[in-house]
């Protein structure tokens, strides 16, 4: 009997966790059917859950504004992979247009196809809305309004997580560290807002540019390890490479961008740093990767904030890395193409 009720008390909590999750879920059968839906998804597709279970999910397809060979190509991957994303128009079951990024995922313990959808509306119009000349400003005044909000539920947040790790079972455990991880998606996010909104009036020092490339190579080397990646250096100058400059700051540029780099090339490569003069006796540092491109219609908005093409991006990084760059008198200059690989270079002018 005790058995039965805390089974109960089990389905109950996942029930709760289902349906209260931040991103709308649906689960659909092998033929197609719709099995369940949570509130959110309800939301989001603007309908009555009583109105999609039941229904075939091609149903759902029809809302997408995609050809149908998009479409089709859709679900090939997700038949021939099990697992498949996509960025598009939506228009709900009431009218209404939506941005949304959907990840379909086979779960292969039941044959069942787990639907997620993450609404960018909102993200989406608020990019429409700013531009160059208020972009920054307005970033700031978002994250000074909201940094002490969030910031305080999610310290409570962490607190009742780690609390909970000591009384709950194997299962429990495995939803909290997924609690966690997206705590810390939550923190990385806030923290990317604040750094953008900063202003960059800080107190500069000298700088050896060399010392500290190696010293961020060093640090990221692991992670590049864990992906099959090469990192390899090349100091093309006798000469120290003294800049005036905010070293934390140009830390994380040169941390950003061989992050960047990392992830650009799932299946592993070979990354190339090199340290130069340039004609004009500045100092240029070059980080190449042979990763995935960019394509060349994208090359002029990658320092846009919001912009990322990278799923779960918050598209804020290398606007933070150019507004560095040129607080320190630099450029930056990009080169890519699809399918070979991406070229950064940051010139920074040397101090005698």
């Amino acid at each position: 009997m005790k058995f039965v009720l805390v089974e109960y008390e089990y389905k109950q909590k996942f029930e709760h966790i289902f349906q209260f999750f931040s991103n709308g879920l649906l689960f659909v059968d092998e033929q197609g059917i719709v099995l369940e839906m949570n509130s959110q998804m309800e939301e989001i597709l603007q309908a009555d859950k009583s109105k999609i279970i039941g229904f075939n999910a091609i149903k759902l397809l029809d809302l997408l504004d995609m050809s149908y060979e998009s479409k089709k190509a859709f679900i090939a991957e997700l038949i021939r992979f099990g697992q498949a994303e996509l960025f598009c128009e939506m228009q709900t079951f009431l009218g209404e247009l939506k941005y949304i990024h959907m990840k379909v995922s086979k779960q292969e313990d039941t044959n069942v196809y787990l639907t997620e959808i993450h609404d960018e509306s909102e993200k989406i119009h608020m990019k429409k809305r700013l531009n160059h000349t208020e972009s920054l400003s307005t970033i700031g005044q978002l994250a000074a309004s909201i940094a002490h909000e969030i910031r305080n539920p999610m310290t409570s947040l962490k607190g009742f997580t780690q609390l909970l790790q000591q009384t709950t079972n194997e299962d429990g455990k495995r939803y909290l560290a997924v609690i966690n991880e997206e705590i810390k998606r939550m923190e990385e996010i806030l923290t990317e807002f604040l750094e953008v909104s900063k202003p960059t009036n800080n107190e500069f020092e000298y700088i050896e540019l060399k010392e500290l490339l190696l010293e961020v190579v060093n640090f990221m080397a692991p992670q590049a390890l864990l992906k099959n990646i090469e990192v390899s250096t090349s100091l093309q100058t006798e000469c120290t490479c003294k800049v005036l400059g905010d070293r934390n700051l140009i830390k994380q540029v040169f941390m950003n961008s061989i992050k960047n780099a990392i992830e650009a090339m799932p299946k592993g490569g070979n990354i190339y740093i090199t340290v130069s003069c340039t004609e004009k006796k500045d100092v240029c540092i070059e980080i190449r990767d042979q990763g995935q491109g960019i394509e060349a219609a994208q090359l002029d908005k990658i320092f846009d904030p919001f912009f990322t093409t990278k799923s779960g991006g918050t598209g804020l990084g290398l606007s933070h890395s150019s507004q560095v760059i040129k607080s320190h008198g630099g450029t930056i200059e990009v080169e890519s193409k699809v399918e070979v690989g991406t070229s950064f270079k940051f010139i920074l002018p040397l101090q005698k």
